[in-house]
């Protein structure tokens, strides 16, 4: 029995691999395994070739600096470890999971008629999303179209937001400061 689900394990995770690697030639374990390690392979030298067109951009763009990017693509050929530090990154002490040294920001822009442009980022933090949300939800925005991502922190850059409520025109003020508040940091404007 144990030696069963040991094999059944061990083909569930065979066809959760088989499921991630876009191209597979063969369904026998050799050829998932091998089709696999290609394919990482070919991600790690992506991110080689983006992380050498970021070091070649001029500084005067508005990237930011490449002192906070930690190459994930080994140097050597000890790619086990490396990917073991990619997939689980909890594991390792890396500044990436806690944006420290960067402040909270949160921008907001009148545009024409009842538009807004929206732009914060703080830490991460679990509920930030929905907090965030719901408050611009509370404030009768509705957004159109926006950016959210949680790498390195939050930022959240909405590009059109309207405002629905009808007599109710918000300052800027007031919508950066609900959104400071939905973030944790009361009082803050």
């Amino acid at each position: 029995m144990a030696e069963r689900r040991r094999r059944k394990k061990l083909n569930d995770r065979l066809y959760l691999l088989r499921s991630v690697v876009p191209k597979i030639s063969k369904m026998d374990r050799a050829s998932i395994l091998g089709d696999a390690i290609e394919y990482l392979k070919e991600l790690l030298q992506k991110i080689n070739d983006l992380q050498n067109e970021l070091e070649s951009t001029p500084s005067s763009s508005s990237l930011s600096p490449l002192s906070n990017f930690y190459p994930l693509t080994p140097t050597t050929p000890g790619i086990p470890c490396r990917i073991k530090e990619e997939l689980c990154p909890s594991a390792f002490a890396s500044p990436l999971s806690s944006p420290t040294g960067q402040p909270t920001r949160v921008e907001v822009r009148l545009r024409e008629g009842r538009a807004v442009n929206i732009h914060m980022f703080c830490g991460r933090r679990p509920g930030l999303l929905l907090s965030t949300m719901r408050a611009l939800d509370n404030l009768g925005l509705d957004v159109q179209q926006a950016v959210i991502s949680c790498f390195n922190g939050f930022a959240l850059d909405i590009f059109r937001a309207e405002q629905c409520k009808e007599g109710q025109d918000l300052h800027p003020d007031q919508i950066k400061a609900v959104l400071l508040d939905s973030a944790g940091f009361h009082g803050m404007v």
